[in-house]
């Protein structure tokens, strides 16, 4: 064709030359931008039989699934569907998998169109949006496609449980800071895979109205430090055992629940079986500055089980006495919580009588405790006074001021009324008076006999003596 239209005057070979340019002109125009598409990448002109091979080629879709809410350091399915525009599904085409620009793996589609790419949990260390492109690149007359979608990570969630659950614990994780709930966890959220320090503030509160009180056991891993570090690749959950002490008080009580001053206790003793989280109290310590242990922590197997913690009452004395019997009653502390101990204590009600004439007798009454410890108290116009709170053992009633009142013994198990018999002033005076009455008795009685002899001697006539 060069050859003839180099033989054509000049004016007719331009014109031929224009014509043959616009012919091509047209036919690139009809063999579309796929074409020219092919003929950019390999860098050379299409030719004729290249743009003929072009318009047959049939045009694909992709369909692309991302799944939404994954998690930092868990595996995540990308899943694609091909077909041709007519809906076809187009199955053992090669289709690949772009991760931030950078390919990541490339994989046929089954006999239904379809292929799962899994991309490993440690390629998403970094909650983010990765960038997602699938890429089909056309083959057997089918065209090019590619989706381009966002594959958004979370945060990883780390879970710090207490055993026993308890709330209000502070843990920190990097910088991230959580309280436990009432379900004993602190949920934390973690943005980038890596090595973190955990920190536990056990006791946020510290100040004197603190009721609850944690102290550090042991990890279930195994771990016995309560500050630790951790690999984080993933949600994890990781467990710690307490133990958990209460602020808690002691309510006494006698045995018809009436309320005792509870400085009337020397000493009490109380016992959790082990000897290791015993208390005992004393006229300096009150129950309201002790601390009891509630709750501790055991590994069986692969758990950590909560234990509680049971108190005995071993002893409480007062003046020396007992006044618990040893062991029979027991609590496990809770939160604010009243322990109410019932001692075995006494009432004692005296009457006093006068012993010769039975008549009441006021004064003052003085007991004698076991202890040695004594009271007074004022006996009314009745001759009765009473005693309450009194702890079982021997005592000695004595009245005064009388004239004679030794001490009398008295030995108190049960509630107890008790006769004390004085001999007062009035007796000594009636018993002087009656002693002295009869001593002058006998004098005169002693006299008048004397006398009557004597009467009787003058009166007897004089015999007169017979000569021998």
């Amino acid at each position: 064709m060069n050859d003839n239209i180099s033989r054509l005057p000049g004016t007719r070979r331009k014109s031929s030359l224009v014509a043959i340019s616009a012919l091509v002109a047209v036919v690139a125009m009809s063999i579309g931008p796929t074409a020219l598409a092919m003929a950019a990448t390999s860098g050379q002109t299409p030719t004729p039989n290249a743009v003929s091979a072009a318009t047959k080629t049939v045009g694909t879709n992709l369909k692309v699934d991302v799944p939404t809410g994954s998690i930092l350091g868990k595996d995540v399915t990308v899943s694609a569907t091909l077909r041709n525009r007519s809906g076809t599904i187009l199955g053992g085409q090669h289709i690949s998998l772009f991760l931030d620009n950078a390919e990541l793996r490339s994989d046929k589609t089954d006999n239904h169109g379809q292929v799962a790419f899994i991309i490993q949990g440690k390629r998403l260390n970094e909650a983010r949006a990765y960038a997602i492109r699938v890429v089909f690149g056309g083959s057997h007359g089918f065209g090019a496609s590619s989706v381009d979608a966002v594959l958004t990570i979370l945060s990883a969630a780390i879970q710090i449980q207490t055993i026993p659950p308890l709330p209000n614990l502070r843990f920190t994780v990097g910088t991230e800071t959580a309280l436990t709930g009432v379900d004993g966890v602190a949920a934390l959220p973690v943005p980038k895979a890596g090595t973190y320090q955990v920190t536990a503030d056990l006791n946020p509160d510290n100040s004197g109205n603190a009721t609850v009180k944690a102290s550090f056991v042991r990890w279930i891993d195994n771990n016995y430090v309560a500050n630790r570090t951790i690999d984080v690749t993933g949600p994890a959950t990781y467990t710690m055992g307490l133990r958990v002490a209460y602020r808690a008080s002691i309510k006494y009580v006698d045995l018809e629940n009436q309320p005792v001053d509870p400085t009337l206790i020397e000493q009490a003793q109380f016992s959790t079986g082990t000897g290791a989280d015993d208390v005992v109290l004393n006229s300096q310590t009150g129950a309201a500055d002790v601390w009891w242990t509630a709750a501790s922590t055991t590994r069986v197997t692969t758990s950590l089980l909560p234990t509680t913690v049971t108190y005995r009452a071993l002893s409480v004395k007062i003046h020396g006495a007992e006044v618990v019997n040893r062991g029979q009653q027991a609590w496990t502390p809770t939160m604010n919580g009243v322990w109410t101990i019932q001692l075995l204590l006494y009432g004692m009600t005296v009457q006093t009588h006068d012993a010769m004439f039975g008549m009441p007798v006021s004064g003052q009454l003085q007991l004698t405790y076991p202890d040695g410890v004594t009271v007074k108290q004022a006996v009314d116009s009745a001759g009765r006074v009473s005693f309450v709170n009194l702890p079982r053992g021997q005592y000695q009633l004595q009245l005064t001021p009388s004239a004679f009142s030794p001490p009398t013994p008295v030995a108190l198990s049960r509630p107890q009324d008790a006769t004390l018999r004085v001999i007062t002033y009035l007796d000594v005076a009636v018993a002087a008076g009656v002693l002295i009455l009869a001593v002058a008795l006998l004098f005169v009685i002693g006299r008048w006999a004397l006398i009557w002899r004597r009467l009787r001697h003058r009166s007897a006539p004089n015999v007169p003596e017979t000569a021998s």
